[in-house]
């Protein structure tokens, strides 16, 4: 199996940066994959957020970046079993 770094896929390549951008908190980064025509839409449409264009985003995302001091996650490997004992 090949890791994000050695792939050659270029939707792997962007998928790998795109979340490197989120990772390093870099809005940059994140801007330089968003299409010029990009459209972000809050849902539930109920709580009645108007849409938003690429340049609202990225300037209220940007603000809340400012917010993010990181993200630590824990999780348990899938093949885990919980009832094994030893």
């Amino acid at each position: 199996m090949s890791s994000p770094d050695s792939s050659d896929s270029p939707q792997v390549k962007f998928i790998h940066e795109w979340g490197q951008g989120f990772e390093n908190r870099d809005l940059g980064q994140i801007e330089k994959h968003l299409h010029k025509d990009y459209r972000h839409t809050t849902l539930p449409r109920s709580l009645g957020q108007p849409e938003e264009t690429r340049e609202q985003w990225l300037e209220h995302f940007g603000r809340v970046l400012g917010f993010m001091t990181g993200s630590e996650v824990g999780y348990i490997n899938h093949c885990s079993n919980p009832l094994r004992r030893g």
